[in-house]
């Protein structure tokens, strides 16, 4: 077990959610190449049932699943453990600008996420292992499945995994006629930039119908301005329309032998839920979820939304963990 590293650990805790937010047990960083990333973990209370990996989406951050999801896990008797993606959270960033969300192709995530599943998720943990994804985090771990296989985890859930974007003919317009020199790829897609809150109020959002959870992002960002993060640049957008086709290719979702619950939701307006279906379908042990009334962020959504999500996770949990 690597050394918890304090810098590993957010600055600052925003004090309103010190009710629910749990600090992990563990703050640490794997170096991937020059990159370093980092992950947390929190120990089960007593003895623990099993162990559940958190993926996060685009944008992401530990302390965001910290916040609330992480200390519902632990009440389920879990060891939780999860991962910033570089480029994401307090992992190293690849550009000057830390705020641009950049990465050269998305096969560097796969190799980062196979280093990490090889070093840290070890015989030593408690099993059975359980991958807990959202959106960019789902749709990784299925590409990962396809290439490197179900082990170690006994099941998946996916929620909004990116399998297809609700405005992708448009994007892919616009990269059609955007060169791909290098110099272009490192800027910030079309229209956005810098985190400004300002430019994205809760009215009318697509990722939460609840105010307080959609104000988790801001308030960690503000917190500690390490975390903060901003628009895709549009060599991410370029890579991550290719990696939906080689995730979307004939043959690839027909070899992942893990059983995976894709949790769709019904009013998402990123990953487009039309997706979603045909996915499950070609998975051979795959199970469609829809959440009525969902936004985007399934696990950020009202109370009256998520007990859809945790319903069927422990209805999942109880049929692997017991």
């Amino acid at each position: 077990m690597t050394k918890s590293d304090p810098s590993a650990a957010p600055a600052n805790v925003p004090g309103d959610f010190l009710a629910t937010y749990r600090p992990a047990d563990h703050y640490a960083f794997l170096q991937s190449g020059a990159t370093r990333l980092r992950y947390a973990w929190w120990n089960a209370p007593g003895t623990a049932r099993g162990t559940v990996l958190i993926l996060p989406g685009r944008v992401e951050f530990i302390e965001k699943y910290a916040t609330e999801v992480v200390g519902e896990l632990l009440s389920r008797g879990f060891m939780v453990i999860a991962l910033d993606w570089r480029g994401q959270g307090l992992s190293d960033r690849p550009l000057p600008d830390r705020e641009k969300g950049h990465i050269d192709r998305f096969e560097t995530y796969l190799t980062d996420l196979h280093l990490f599943l090889d070093t840290v998720m070890g015989p030593g943990l408690p099993r059975p292992f359980l991958a807990l994804c959202h959106s960019m985090g789902g749709h990784l771990f299925l590409r990962s499945l396809a290439v490197n296989g179900s082990a170690p985890f006994a099941a998946g859930i996916v929620t909004a995994p990116m399998m297809g974007l609700k405005h992708q003919k448009l994007l892919r317009n616009v990269l059609r006629i955007t060169p791909p020199f290098r110099a272009l790829d490192r800027r910030y897609l079309y229209g956005t930039g810098h985190f400004d809150p300002t430019k994205y109020p809760f009215e009318g959002n697509v990722l939460t119908h609840d105010e307080r959870r959609f104000g988790f992002t801001e308030r960690w960002f503000t917190a500690d301005r390490r975390l903060a993060l901003g628009g895709p640049t549009i060599g991410w957008c370029r890579q991550a329309l290719r990696s939906i086709a080689v995730a979307q290719a004939p043959g690839v979702l027909e070899r992942i032998d893990l059983r995976i619950l894709l949790v769709s939701a019904a009013q998402d307006e990123l990953v487009d839920p039309a997706s979603h279906g045909p996915v499950a379908a070609r998975l051979p042990k795959g199970e469609l979820l829809t959440v009525a009334g969902a936004r985007h962020e399934v696990m950020m959504e009202r109370d009256d939304i998520r007990v859809q999500f945790w319903s069927a996770f422990d209805r999942l949990a109880k049929e692997i963990f017991g």
